[in-house]
């Protein structure tokens, strides 16, 4: 998306806007100013505009707070006609990370996009609060491809200039899950993108995936990373950190391998990363803790090489994603306790203390048949909750 910075406005009118009020609020000064509608202004413009000096989480939301504060009765403004803005603060927020050890006793959910970009993931959070989850992953790059917030970074590396976000303030979003004590996590897919696979044919590895060796998606990638280290996130979860299930073993790079292009590649991440103090974790398929050489070699996740550039992996242990017999079991996703303390434990076995392992849990029923219920979800969470710092549960 293109930003606008309205600089006319903010010259010619904000700093001539009549402060009407002024209240302790928090950290910041509550008051509010006067606009004087001008030819051509509707109140979606004027939201946007004023939205990153209001408490108001979105655009929709403030145009409510000013048609409330105006009692205005129709959506319909006309030039000459004042209406009443709440502001709060005379610069846009700047959200500040809150620092901490890899190893904290991290409980957490997944937020999509849509949710993240409304006010449910803050009473989703205020509830999961209550009950001892401290951590919220959201979704800043989905397998779709388009960013979920207003970036600088469409039209600098591709040929797309913008397009529709979800998250309209990405620094609200992660200030005011600070104000709850909450470790604020950015997941982003790197390597499955249908958006840019579709659109760069340069990229393309296939239809949904472009290609993990590329330098142009490279730099791509970590120009998001950067953007997302200095909206003050705690954390970077990476997924889709690999290349696709296809059978194949080829990179297209003479004398490197697939798991030489992803370790290289985590080794620049990390150094972003770390240099910043910020987290870096990475999701990685639960298959290839067991080591198999078919399965390193066509995914690229080789744990033995990946763990020095990472502070946190997260295995996506789910049982239905282990095929039939897979250990001696006829049907894996009937055992979840099972997969995921064997699997825990293989990794450990690699890692050591090196690196925090957080699995992914599954909450959901496929290929289940001994029955889908809360015995069955808290199975491999009883396992967890006694030998691992960390838990994530989606």
């Amino acid at each position: 998306m293109v930003f606008q910075r309205w600089n006319g406005w903010k010259t010619a009118g904000m700093c001539a806007l009549v402060f009407l009020a002024v209240l302790g609020m928090g950290n910041h000064a509550h008051g509010y100013i006067v606009h004087t509608v001008r030819q051509g202004d509707s109140l979606e413009r004027i939201a946007s505009h004023y939205l990153p000096y209001t408490a108001s989480y979105t655009r929709a939301e403030l145009i409510r707070d000013i048609q409330d504060l105006t009692t205005l009765s129709s959506p319909v403004i006309s030039p000459g006609q004042t209406l009443t803005i709440p502001v709060i603060r005379s610069e846009p927020l700047k959200a500040q990370r809150k620092a901490k050890k890899k190893d904290f006793p991290a409980r957490g959910i997944y937020v999509n996009q849509r949710n993240a970009g409304s006010r449910e993931v803050f009473d989703l959070a205020g509830k999961m609060r209550q009950i001892g989850v401290n951590t919220v992953v959201f979704d800043v790059k989905e397998v779709h491809g388009a960013l979920a917030y207003p970036s600088t970074i469409p039209g600098s590396y591709a040929s797309i200039t913008s397009y529709p976000s979800n998250i309209e303030e990405i620094a609200k979003l992660v200030d005011y899950l600070h104000k709850m004590d909450v470790h604020v996590i950015a997941r982003i897919c790197i390597f499955r993108d249908k958006l840019m696979a579709a659109a760069m044919e340069d990229w393309r590895y296939n239809n949904e995936w472009v290609d993990p060796a590329n330098d142009d998606v490279q730099q791509y990638n970590l120009a998001v990373i950067r953007e997302m280290i200095g909206m003050g996130i705690d954390e970077i979860q990476l997924d889709y950190f690999r290349y696709p299930a296809d059978g194949r073993t080829d990179t297209g790079v003479e004398g490197k391998d697939r798991s030489d292009v992803i370790a290289e590649y985590l080794s620049r991440i990390h150094a972003v990363t770390s240099a910043q103090g910020v987290l870096l974790s990475l999701d990685i398929f639960g298959i290839v803790i067991w080591q198999r050489t078919m399965d390193i070699s066509v995914v690229g996740q080789n744990v033995r090489k990946i763990m020095g550039y990472v502070d946190i992996l997260s295995p996506m242990l789910y049982p239905s994603h282990f095929g039939k017999d897979f250990d001696g079991i006829a049907n894996p996703a009937d055992n979840p306790y099972y997969f995921v303390k064997e699997g825990v434990q293989r990794l450990k076995g690699i890692v050591g203390d090196n690196v925090v392992i957080r699995p992914w849990l599954q909450s959901f029923p496929l290929r289940v048949t001994t029955g889908y219920d809360s015995d069955y979800i808290m199975a491999p969470v009883s396992y967890t909750h006694l030998t691992l710092p960390t838990l994530y549960s989606v």
